[in-house]
């Protein structure tokens, strides 16, 4: 097996989780065809005074048929904890995500990468406690552009449903991710939801790359308005490995 490089697999695009999951970047895949990854993340969130959630982990694993085309699954484990409730403590597995992302159009010098995305939590497989109502649907159009060696600049937009109701919310991210050096990255984006009452969010991120095939990272983030999750903070890694020889 032949790893290849993580570079390529950042992006834009965030998803909410009705039971409170920390918020997830979404990566698509093009930087070659066979190229296998998998993604982890262990993270606390507060949602409200009495709310809060431990994710250990968030499990993401991303197949790339082509150069063009990925499929991926997530699973997440988490705890909930409700001061206000008599059970204080809810463990289980959230709806497991099934989705693919498709490079529409590459990155020349004068236009972004264009990726289309669409993914779907499956209502029953998930324990007990965190079975959703609905088949929950997220699609996303995604921009992204390296404006310099050290800048790239990524937003999306889209419609999410959250397996509770027949509403979608309209879904939109913002990024800026910064090449310190060629180890270390810093990214920071806006993400928001709109239904109603809007949800804007903001968080920072910073990145090390070990090697080609391995990367971890942290993030930490915080609700800007009142109907948003409070702050959330959290530690990252992705492995990433080609699964057949480059010729």
């Amino acid at each position: 097996m032949c790893c290849g490089s993580l570079h390529g697999i950042n992006g834009a695009g965030k998803k909410e989780n009705k039971k409170g999951q920390a918020q997830q970047i979404q990566k698509p895949v093009y930087a070659g065809g066979k190229l296998f990854s998998a993604e982890w993340e262990v993270g606390q969130e507060t949602l409200t005074d009495n709310l809060n959630t431990t994710v250990y982990p968030n499990l993401v694993i991303r197949y790339g048929v082509n150069k063009q085309f990925e499929i991926n699954a997530e699973v997440s484990l988490l705890t909930a904890r409700d001061q206000a409730s008599q059970k204080k403590n809810t463990s289980g597995i959230e709806p497991v995500v099934m989705g693919a992302n498709y490079l529409l159009l590459s990155e020349t010098a004068k236009r972004p990468a264009i990726i289309f995305s669409g993914q779907f939590a499956v209502p029953f497989l998930a324990t007990k406690s965190f079975t959703a109502t609905y088949w929950a649907p997220a699609l996303e159009l995604i921009f992204e552009k390296a404006v310099s060696r050290q800048v790239i600049l990524a937003a999306s937009g889209g419609a999410f449903w959250d397996g509770f109701s027949t509403h979608a919310s309209i879904i939109y991210n913002g990024s800026i991710s910064y090449n310190l050096t060629k180890q270390w990255a810093l990214t920071s984006e806006w993400f928001g939801f709109i239904n109603g009452t809007p949800q804007h969010n903001t968080d920072l991120s910073i990145t090390y790359t070990l090697n080609k095939s391995v990367q971890f990272g942290a993030t930490a983030g915080a609700g800007l308005s009142a109907a948003a999750h409070k702050n959330y903070i959290a530690i990252n890694g992705v492995w990433g490995c080609f699964t057949e020889r480059k010729r």
